[in-house]
């Protein structure tokens, strides 16, 4: 199905976390970039979706927000990816005196560069979805994680009839050659080897001292179970993926991979020589 369009826009939060589901009160363990899920749970927030809005099919709950599952996105990390513990006190069983204390990673201001496509047969939706964006009217409350973690959110912008490069294991040493810079996620499952790249050669050596404590955050970071969609509220399917942080001092971006056999990527133009891959 055809993606032709691309809305960038930028979220951000003092705090957040995105609970993996393994993990128990013990310590709770987030992931560092939000799931695809949760993305897709805001887009039908800002959208108007309620969570209980199903019908009946061949003897299963068809939710309305499933029809989202085919919107793709990307997301680009604006944060140096830091993550404190703390506790929190939390009730249990029917007396409000039985507390348990609640161990959970949270982070600290993070803030996401999102990429989003909706298919043409989600056309109308994505006009609305636009439209709310821009008039900060959302129809539910946006939270990064948890409901005392606000969403602070802006429309950056709005990109028609995007170029698409069908890459493949033919033409993949070519592309490379124009040195692409490759933003946001990349799925794993398809892709081996992948090389990152900074504008660390464009730092002044007076200052590159002062930035030296920043560098661990332009590492390439993965997700080997990262749910990109959810059925019924209990089952999830999960893909490997690889990304990366970067800040306001550096540039940060994929330059090179390798494609696993047989398999090809559908690469999106957003800038010059700039290309995001989409999930």
């Amino acid at each position: 199905m055809p993606y032709n369009n691309i809305i960038e826009m930028d979220m951000w939060s003092n705090f957040g976390c995105f609970t993996k589901s393994f993990s128990n009160t013990g310590g709770l363990l987030t992931y560092l970039i939000p799931p695809k899920t949760v993305l897709i749970g805001m887009i039908g927030a800002i959208l108007g979706y309620k969570f209980d809005d199903f019908h009946e099919s061949d003897g299963r709950r068809v939710y309305k927000i499933e029809e989202l599952y085919d919107v793709k996105i990307s997301v680009q990390s604006l944060f140096d990816l830091k993550v404190k513990r703390v506790i929190f006190n939390s009730h249990y069983g029917n007396d409000k005196k039985d507390m348990l204390n609640v161990k959970q990673d949270l982070l600290i201001n993070p803030k996401y560069r999102l990429y989003i496509s909706f298919p043409e047969h989600l056309k109308s939706q994505e006009k609305v979805f636009i439209d709310n964006l821009e008039n900060y009217s959302t129809v539910y409350n946006l939270y990064m994680g948890r409901n005392e973690f606000p969403v602070n959110y802006e429309f950056k912008n709005y990109l028609e009839n995007v170029n698409t490069f069908i890459l493949n294991q033919d033409n993949t040493s070519k592309f490379f050659e124009a040195k692409p810079h490759i933003y946001g996620v990349l799925n794993r499952k398809i892709v081996d080897n992948p090389q990152l790249s900074t504008n660390l050669e464009t730092v002044v050596f007076g200052r590159l001292k002062n930035q030296i404590k920043r560098l661990a955050s332009h590492f390439e970071y993965i997700i080997k179970e990262y749910p990109v969609k959810r059925y019924n509220f209990t089952s999830f399917e999960y893909i490997p993926l690889s990304f990366y942080s970067m800040n306001e001092d550096f540039d940060c971006y994929f330059n090179n991979f390798e494609l696993k056999s047989d398999q090809n990527m559908f690469l999106k133009e957003i800038g010059e020589n700039q290309w995001i891959s989409l999930i």
